[in-house]
């Protein structure tokens, strides 16, 4: 009878997690056969079964290796032995929980095996290609490929494809761009069995049998018991007797008097020479080489005053000048004629000065300009030039100073509101009484307020023919109302744009102008005092609002706007 039992170490599928390795047993198997060696040997060949992966999908990236380069295809196929993802903490989760929250932080069962290469350099391919399965749990590889799902967990194909790079690095010691990796849509699995080669090959094992994760596993090293005791780390090597360093009692000796710390004794606990020193904490060389200025005190504070004096007297000075000066280099052109401005042939006019944007910030030359409130200093008190504390005497309010007075002296100040003084008052305080807390009025009450009310009213409104003369005398009255009309306008069509000319005589300029086109419409706006109404015009074609251009014409007094059309 021989037993073929499969070794958790060595069993022909391995589930590789990302933090703990888990393996699978399988029960053993008994067979009775004869009492021959070849039998067995046939037998402990046939013990591991064959593992072959079902479809899944191929990707291709390179080695970011020189030595390894050429191109990599990976062949990310399933199998239903591959364990489902588990929690960090060992505890195994549903598919729900996983369609929900992804595989970010949990630990994932797969394994890499099938290494082979496919073309050599030697056999006329321009590069060498190589090819290796990875295996998966079959609900990942169908996740990986449903859209709707990664496009709401947008992390789990690039942390996928990572677990399958890392384990091909440690294992064969390529490294393979990650950057790179891109789907092979005509074919889902490379250099595979059969007529086409879509079937996928039987797993093997990678040259590496060590698994990713062996280092982070705690190797525990047997204790071996020492029966001798440990030598000691240091070792006094000198010849002869050892005496000791110190004797007991050599401080009581009449020899070791005074002559430990001197004279004066021990320094501990002895205040430094900078003790109370508010400035103690600057090195003394330091102290003597600068000096230190408190901002709090009233000298630096009159400095500061006079500074600034000084500087806003300037600035207003500089000010002056600049507005006095700005327009000098514009006024002397406006001088001099332009003598070249003769020699334009007819109908050219003069080119303008060209200005990278047409942006009017004459708006913001209104808002007044804030300043912002120095910050006022709370002490009382500041250290002068020699490191002496010294208080500052602000001057108190007339209230105070008053109170303050009269406290001195020993008069009280008399109260605001003496007592007993209802008893006092001549006449009462409120004859008609206090309309504070009074009850509502009844509802006969209102009415006769609202009657009361109307007949006011009445009296005061005036006759109908007072209103008819003070109609007639102001129709009479004429007020002048500017007259509005409506540009005219020429809209003419080419092969390549629109042509829309408006006649503006009043205008000097595009100043004030606004044109707003869109595909089919374009409209424009003009000044208050220009006297047009704004002009609407519906386009026969689309437009490019973006490429339109508009131009006035002094020679004509027109505005020319240019459409091109769209394509």
């Amino acid at each position: 009878v021989v037993s073929a039992v499969y070794p958790a170490q060595q069993s022909p599928w391995r589930s590789r997690p990302r933090r703990a390795r888990r393996t699978q047993s399988i029960p053993p198997v008994t067979f009775r056969l004869p009492a021959d060696r070849g039998c067995v040997q046939a037998i402990a060949a046939m013990a591991e079964p064959v593992l072959r992966p079902s479809l899944g999908f191929c990707v291709q990236t390179v080695s970011s290796s020189s030595s390894s380069g050429g191109k990599w295809y990976i062949n990310v196929c399933k199998h239903k032995l591959c364990e489902m993802p588990v929690a960090y903490s060992g505890k195994p989760v549903s598919k729900d929980w996983i369609l929900a929250n992804g595989i970010g932080n949990m630990q994932v069962a797969f394994d890499i095996g099938s290494f082979r290469k496919l073309k050599e350099r030697a056999e006329g391919a321009k590069s060498t290609t190589y090819c290796v399965d990875a295996v998966f749990n079959p609900l990942l590889i169908q996740l990986f490929m449903d859209d709707e799902f990664c496009k709401t967990i947008e992390n789990f194909r690039p942390f996928l494809i990572n677990l399958v790079l890392k384990r091909i690095e440690e294992s064969i010691g390529v490294r393979l761009s990650a950057e790179k990796v891109k789907l092979v849509k005509p074919l889902r699995y490379k250099d595979g069995e059969g007529c086409d080669g879509s079937v996928p090959r039987e797993f093997a094992e990678l040259p590496g049998n060590a698994d990713c994760f062996d280092e982070e596993v705690p190797k525990h090293q047997p204790a071996t018991a020492s029966t001798a005791d440990p030598d000691p780390l240091i070792t006094d090597m000198t010849p002869g007797a050892k005496k000791p360093v110190m004797k007991k009692g050599f401080l009581n000796s009449s020899r070791a008097k005074g002559s430990l710390y001197g004279e004066g004794g021990s320094g501990e606990g002895v205040l430094p020479e900078n003790a109370g020193d508010p400035l103690g904490y600057i090195p003394k060389k330091l102290r003597n080489t600068c000096k230190i200025v408190d901002c709090n005190a009233p000298e630096y504070q009159e400095t500061e005053r006079k500074r600034r004096e000084v500087e806003q007297h300037n600035a207003l000075n500089a000010e002056f000048k600049h507005e006095l000066t700005k327009d000098m280099e514009k006024w002397v052109k406006l001088a001099q004629p332009d003598k070249w401005e003769e020699d334009l042939p007819e109908g050219a006019e003069p080119a303008s000065e060209v200005q990278k944007y047409d942006i009017d910030y004459s708006r913001f030359d209104k808002l007044d300009e804030l300043d912002e409130p120095a910050p006022v200093e709370q002490r009382d008190w500041y250290i002068d030039g020699s490191g002496v504390r010294r208080s500052i005497e602000r001057p108190r309010p007339q209230a105070e100073t008053s109170a303050a007075a009269g406290e001195g002296i020993g008069v009280a100040a008399p109260p605001a509101v003496k007592k007993g003084f209802f008893n006092d008052a001549k006449s009462p305080l409120y004859p008609k009484g206090s309309e504070q807390a009074k009850a509502p009025l009844s509802d006969e009450q209102l009415l006769k307020e609202l009657m009361v009310e109307h007949e006011r009213a009445t009296a005061s409104t005036p006759s109908t023919s007072a209103v008819a003369a003070e109609a007639e005398r102001k129709s009479s009255v004429k007020v002048k109302v500017p007259e509005y009309k409506a540009p005219e306008f020429e809209l003419n069509e080419t092969l390549e744009s629109l042509q829309l000319a408006v006649s503006v005589p009043v205008l000097e300029s595009m100043q004030g102008v606004e044109l707003d086109v869109t595909e089919r419409r374009a409209t424009l706006g003009f000044p208050a005092n220009s006297g047009l109404w704004p002009l609407e015009v519906e386009l026969p074609v689309s437009v490019v609002p973006t490429q339109v251009k508009a131009k006035y014409s002094k020679k004509t007094r027109h505005i020319n706007v240019t459409l091109p059309r769209a394509a």
